[in-house]
């Protein structure tokens, strides 16, 4: 395999943005198919972004031999049988966060995956944000001392209407499965994926779906971290902050789920009370943030080799 001829299962809102990073990232990707059960909309996604093939059903798209991967962007109340549909048939998947609406149904993913010795992967883009990642090397590097605790608020107000799949318990709505992953995951990877050993919660439930939610979290190191997530309440800042405290300083980002910038503080006295900023982060998007987690995906494609 030269490249790999990608597909979108259902072309909705954030699949334009999966689109325009295959349309304007260099790499080995070929726009190839695109499926939806209307096949006006996806002849007019296909049209819009340049995909060689339409298809009015999953179905017919996952019978097209010269499809390779599957970006699914339906709601992650279908992902399962989406998930599981297309690696059944015999095709590499990368799926929109979450994957799965609990362990159980992970778990089959997974099981399934190997079964068939195909690529699947959650489509979690902040794993390969490059501002993150400069975070962690600046935490490596020392910069900032020890990690003590991570704290992030991604906050939104959405009207409550019950044909609202947010506001759904049928669909898994609720803040903690929609942007409250970031959360867990922003503190999870900036901590290196060290394991949560206590971890405690509050929830406001409206219509049976959690609308907000305060969690504390321990890991196995001894690192804290605290977060608010909500569906109808905005943040009382313009962005969704996260700060990163330290022994020595601290990191402060604004928009921590798609951020670019990122501020380095440091200590000028035991007090903490006064802090230089001693470092700037900015790494733009080079198209829209998605780009890294489709090249990283494309690269394991070409390169899988299924472990014995």
């Amino acid at each position: 395999m030269k490249s790999v001829n990608w597909a979108i299962l259902a072309p909705g809102r954030i699949a334009n943005k999966m689109a325009e990073a295959m349309k304007k990232t260099k790499g080995k990707i070929n726009l190839y198919a695109v499926g939806s059960s209307d096949i006006e909309r996806a002849k007019k996604f296909a049209e819009k972004w340049g995909f060689e093939k339409s298809y009015g059903s999953y179905k017919e798209l996952l019978s097209d031999p010269k499809v390779d991967a599957v970006y699914i962007s339906n709601p992650h109340s279908f992902h399962f049988e989406s998930v599981m549909a297309c690696l059944d048939a015999g095709k590499h998947v990368l799926c929109e966060k979450p994957a799965a609406c609990n362990v159980e149904q992970l778990n089959k993913m997974i099981e399934k995956a190997k079964e068939k010795k195909l690529f699947f992967m959650e489509a979690m883009w902040t794993a390969f944000n490059p501002c993150i990642q400069k975070i962690k090397k600046i935490i490596s590097e020392g910069k900032i001392g020890e990690i003590k605790h991570i704290e992030s608020y991604f906050n939104n107000r959405v009207p409550f209407d019950e044909n609202n799949r947010l506001w759904s318990p049928a669909l898994a709505g609720g803040a903690l499965l929609d942007i409250g992953i970031y959360n867990i995951f922003y503190a999870m990877i900036v901590n290196n994926f060290e394991p949560c050993i206590k971890y405690s919660s509050n929830v406001r439930m409206v219509n049976n779906v959690d609308a907000w939610n305060s969690v504390d979290l321990t890991f196995k190191n001894g690192v804290t971290t605290h977060f608010t997530t909500s569906i109808d309440m905005p943040s009382e800042t313009k962005g969704h902050n996260s700060i990163i405290y330290g022994s020595k300083g601290f990191i402060t980002s604004e928009n921590f789920n798609r951020q670019t910038k990122a501020e380095v503080h440091i200590y000028k006295s035991d007090s903490g009370n006064e802090n230089d900023i001693v470092e700037i982060i900015d790494e733009p998007f080079t198209v829209n943030g998605f780009e890294y987690q489709l090249l990283n995906a494309t690269e394991c494609i070409l390169n899988f080799v299924f472990p014995m």
